[in-house]
């Protein structure tokens, strides 16, 4: 098994060993089972289009929050790390992936343009994307609790 990011009580996001590249990849795995059911990915460079997070649970493990918990973990544990929000880039139809990111603390940012050569716009069937964030907030709770 490879480096654990954190867990709670149903999943670890774990960097496999034969992880090479440039962002940081995570299997989400299930503690009782070991079974991997997804991915989380941070990238350290953030894209205008496409945010610095990326998630996929395959399509036998949808409908359990799995994504959800897992970008908590990420949000969690990347926040100790490094300062950077969090910037989650999600095309206008895909509801349950817009209910996980909310669900996980995720905000609406803005409406950003897909460029055409990217896969995400799946050959310039779409043209834009909801950004949404997940504010580094240092720690602090609640907005009332921050030192001005």
């Amino acid at each position: 098994m490879g480096y654990v990011l954190g867990k709670d009580e149903e999943i670890s996001l774990v960097m496999p060993p034969w992880h090479e590249g440039e962002e940081e990849l995570f299997e989400i795995i299930i503690n009782d089972t070991l079974e991997v059911v997804g991915y989380i990915k941070f990238f350290h460079e953030l894209n205008a289009s496409t945010g610095n997070v990326e998630y996929m649970v395959f399509d036998e493990y949808r409908g359990k929050n799995y994504a959800k918990k897992a970008l908590k973990i990420l949000a969690k544990n990347i926040f100790k790390l490094d300062y950077e929000d969090l910037y989650i880039s999600i095309l206008p139809d895909n509801v349950a992936s817009i209910k996980t990111a909310v669900g996980a603390g995720a905000i609406f940012e803005q409406r950003v343009a897909i460029p055409k050569h990217y896969i995400f716009s799946q050959g310039g069937k779409y043209k834009y994307a909801n950004m949404y964030i997940i504010k580094n907030n240092g720690g602090i709770k609640d907005e009332k609790d921050k030192v001005k």
